[in-house]
């Protein structure tokens, strides 16, 4: 922060100390640039010797020797060629300064501390450079220029000094040959980093446009400071959420920041206001520095210690170097295309560059991954024999949403049978294979006759097909070429950056819904699937349907197994199709189409478009459902209550973002966290349903029904209330599981318990107790009644049948009844009783009911005998 300050001030010093001398604007602009153009010489050549010596004493050296450099040019009288001379080996020497810097840094702080240090030294950096621009000048006034010189000079003093107390000498890490050799990586992996760093620099350009860009809003020199400082102020801003919220830094997490960066100077073209630009240059800021951290962290993880001066020095100097052209650039476009142009077009090709940037880095790092399993296939044959548990939905679990079931998915459950009910044997793949799939999915993309879709049955690709082929004509149909206005433009902008933006957001919580699911999966995209239909073209709309399922499947989808690409396509195809249907109904129902203004018909008109959406995309995930082999139940066609639910809750959303829209579109970042919170509510209801449910029966575990059943005891003990229990086992059941096999078994305790739930009260509570036990509180049911429903339950089991699979096999229980508080005072009294009738039951036979006759009570006058 000393150094920054101190040159700030010396740049001005020198610019005031040679116009004074020579009155020459040319040697004037001549002498500042020598305060740059050998900082950039001595980043390239000079970098690497923060990698052979060490990196504190590289500090402390280029400290002493800038500030001996900068008291020479205090000197009064100094020839201008030794003045040129001490100016340029003073900005050489800024090189490995920066170098050393970069390079300590993380191995002062270590990993997990680094991007939390670079936010700091990011803010005070960006407060150094606007303190030291703003009081440079008023110190100039108060002092001589020489003696701004000596300012500058006691500023690197003062900062070796502190660099010698502070810091700590580290030992420069030698290189290991055997292990790796940065040297060594592909030419691509290196020219992709560069190219992040130089990506950076575009986002400086709004403040180089600052003035013409002010002067076309036609507001004064204090709106255009308000400009100026609003990327510092942005940057600001994002380095404290970047020690607020410690994201993962990884390649394509930072480049997701720099197309987002982007986008706000891309929303440049619709010329707003000066409050609106002030706040989109402000997120451009933010964000921009959010990417800088991320990739300077890459960088570090990339990078080992031995070669991290040089490269991080050079790198350094490349964003120094891309921040001038840019800015030339820009001035250049504002001159031939105006300022809001030109701003827009600098955001557009950051959001270019960045989407081309990571599609090169995925098939980068997926081309050496699948050359890294090639040549070491035998040694991990030898050394990894065994089996990877892969815990993902089976093919009857997989978001139905997203496509029809795969026949041939590796993980496959039971017919029929509840989540998570699979043999381990039919959940084990191999680790290598899950890996080699994940690497050919590109290879395959590309070569038709590989497509997994022609390993259905044919009327499953017919169906596909067709819905595929039908969001193509709809969508052309629809929308005949309609213009795109800038409204159109700006709204589908909106949607996508929110989108995408609520996708990251909400990528873990969605991928651990889809383990907790068996019914057609409900993702979130609907809010903005929904709110382009009623806002933008239909093309456009499809346009965005496609980017966010495409963004779902390359962030989440791809490398999970059994997910195929076409189960993406088909998902996004069912979208638009559904799209397209809520863009005819909007067109049939006038009050729809003007939403500025809403009544009560425009209202129902809206009811009458989410009913339809939700109707059409239904009917296309059951059809496809329906066709594929396998028995289907109505809960696997249409989904469960809590997931239609869902899908209204999001459907509803989306019409409160088409509203916002049109009303006021900053308002949108109020929908952002209640559509993170329903998710994650959701999440937790699911999680909390598989914490208290037998997964084999679907009924209760014996932990959650005894909690539930003392807190009964206690309100019937309170109340002076009965509560009956029935305790029920499963007669001979063994050789069941003997004859037909555990996966048979099974299939009978989930009948069992369909029975049970059928003949008791709405109101009493089941659960499997244990193996083929299973156990029913009653509540307000006394000895006789709860025998009553035991005698209905027994019944039922009695008259069960089964399909040929089972032949004529007959099942019976056996039932034993107590109630409290005959039976005892506490749940554990009455357990115990019922289980002993229950043991009498056996005895006698099975396929009956015994209930605990209580004893007769004596009465007042018996006892006092």
């Amino acid at each position: 922060m000393l150094s920054i300050g101190g040159d700030q001030i010396a740049r001005v010093a020198l610019s005031l100390l040679v116009f004074k001398e020579t009155s020459s604007a040319a040697l004037t602009a001549l002498t500042y640039a020598l305060t740059f153009i050998p900082s950039v010489l001595g980043g390239f050549l000079l970098s690497g010797l923060a990698d052979r010596f060490p990196r504190r004493a590289i500090l402390v050296v280029t400290d002493v020797i800038r500030a001996v450099l900068a008291a020479a040019m205090a000197l009064p009288g100094l020839p201008l060629p030794v003045l040129w001379a001490c100016v340029a080996v003073l900005s050489a020497a800024a090189g490995p300064f920066k170098a050393a810097q970069s390079a300590l840094l993380p191995q002062v702080l270590g990993r997990e501390d680094f991007p939390a240090g670079l936010a700091l030294r990011q803010f005070t950096g960006q407060v150094a450079q606007v303190v030291a621009f703003g009081s440079g000048g008023l110190v100039l006034m108060l002092i001589e220029p020489h003696l701004g010189m000596l300012v500058n000079a006691g500023t690197f003093v003062l900062s070796a000094v502190i660099i010698l107390k502070g810091v700590s000498s580290r030992s420069v890490s030698r290189i290991d040959t055997e292990k790796e050799e940065p040297a060594q990586a592909p030419a691509r992996t290196w020219f992709l980093l560069y190219a992040l760093v130089l990506l950076v620099g575009v986002y400086v350009v709004p403040e180089g446009l600052a003035v013409p860009y002010g002067h076309a809003l036609g507001i004064s020199a204090f709106g255009i400071g308000l400009l100026l400082a609003a990327d510092p102020l942005g940057s600001a801003i994002g380095a404290w959420l970047t020690t607020r919220f410690r994201l993962p830094a990884t390649p394509l997490t930072a480049l997701l920041f720099a197309v987002v960066a982007g986008l706000p100077l891309a929303a440049c073209v619709f010329e707003p206001g000066v409050v609106t630009s002030i706040v989109l240059w402000a997120a451009s800021g933010a964000v921009s520095t959010a990417f800088l951290i991320q990739v300077q962290t890459v960088v570090v993880d990339l990078v080992p210690d031995a070669r991290r001066g040089g490269v991080m020095g050079r790198m350094s100097t490349c964003l120094q170097c891309s921040q001038g052209i840019a800015i030339l650039g820009g001035g250049l476009a504002a001159q031939q295309f105006g300022p809001f142009r030109a701003v827009a077009a600098a955001g557009a090709v950051a959001v270019g560059v960045a989407a081309g940037i990571s599609v090169l880095w995925a098939l980068t790092r997926s081309r050496r991954r699948a050359g890294s399993e090639r040549g070491s296939a035998n040694e991990d044959a030898r050394d990894h024999q065994s089996l990877l548990v892969i815990d993902e939905p089976s093919s009857q679990r997989t978001d139905c949403l997203d496509g029809p079931p795969a026949e041939n998915t590796p993980t496959t459950a039971s017919a029929g049978g509840p989540p998570g009910d699979a043999s381990d044997s039919s959940m084990q793949v191999r680790a290598s294979d899950v890996t080699s799939e994940a690497s050919g999915d590109t290879e395959r993309i590309w070569n038709v006759t590989r497509w997994k879709l022609w390993s259905l049955q044919g009327r499953v690709i017919a169906f596909v097909l067709a819905v595929e082929i039908a969001a193509v004509v709809f969508t052309l149909l629809l929308d005949g070429f309609t213009p795109v206005s800038r409204s159109d433009l700006f709204r589908f902008g909106v949607l996508v950056v929110l989108g995408l933006l609520a996708a990251e957001v909400t990528r873990a919580v969605e991928q651990m819904r889809r383990r907790f699911s068996d019914t057609p999966h409900v993702n979130m995209s609907s809010v903005w699937t929904l709110a382009a239909a009623l806002l933008v073209t239909p093309a456009l709309a499809a346009v965005i349907a496609v980017i966010l399922y495409g963004h779902m499947w390359w962030r989440s989808w791809r490398r999970v197994s059994g997910m195929c690409l076409y189960r993406v396509v088909f998902s996004a195809s069912s979208v638009v199709v559904s799209c397209c249907s809520a863009i005819a109904v909007a067109r049939w129902l006038p009050p729809v189409q003007a939403l500025e203004r809403i009544d009560d018909g425009a209202l129902l008109g809206l009811a009458v478009v989410v009913v339809c959406y939700w109707l059409v995309n239904s009917a296309l995930v059951a059809g496809v459902i329906a066709l594929s082999p396998g028995k289907r139940s109505i809960g696997a066609l249409v989904g469960s209550w809590s997931e239609n639910s869902l899908e209204f809750a999001t459907l509803c959303v989306g019409v409160l973002v088409t509203l916002l829209m049109v009303w006021h579109p900053l308002a949108l970042v109020f929908v952002m966290l209640p559509q993170y919170v329903l998710t994650r509510s959701v999440l937790v209801r699911q999680l909390e349903a598989a914490a208290t449910t037998d997964r084999k029966t679907g009924l209760l575990n014996a932990e959650t029904w005894k909690t539930l059943a003392e807190n009964e005891v206690a309100k019937a003990r309170h109340h002076h209330a009965p509560i009956g229990v029935l305790m029920i086992d499963v007669d001979k059941f063994k050789s069941v599981n003997d004859t037909y096999g555990h996966i048979a078994g099974d299939r009978v305790l989930r009948e069992i318990a369909q029975a049970i739930v059928e003949n008791v009260r709405s109101y009493d509570i089941a659960a499997r107790f244990g193996g083929e036990e299973f156990v029913v509180l009653l509540p307000s049911a006394d000895t006789a009644a709860s025998a009553g429903i035991a005698d209905r339950v027994c019944e039922a089991v009695r008259g069960m049948r089964f399909d040929r699979e089972l032949g004529d096999l007959r099942l019976s229980v056996s039932i034993g009844v107590a109630s409290y508080p005959e039976a005892g005072e506490t749940l554990n009294d009455v357990l115990v009783a019922a289980d002993n009738v229950l043991f009498a039951a056996k005895d006698a036979g099975r396929d009956r009911v015994r209930s605990l006759i209580p004893a007769p009570r004596r009465t007042a006058s018996a006892r006092a005998d």
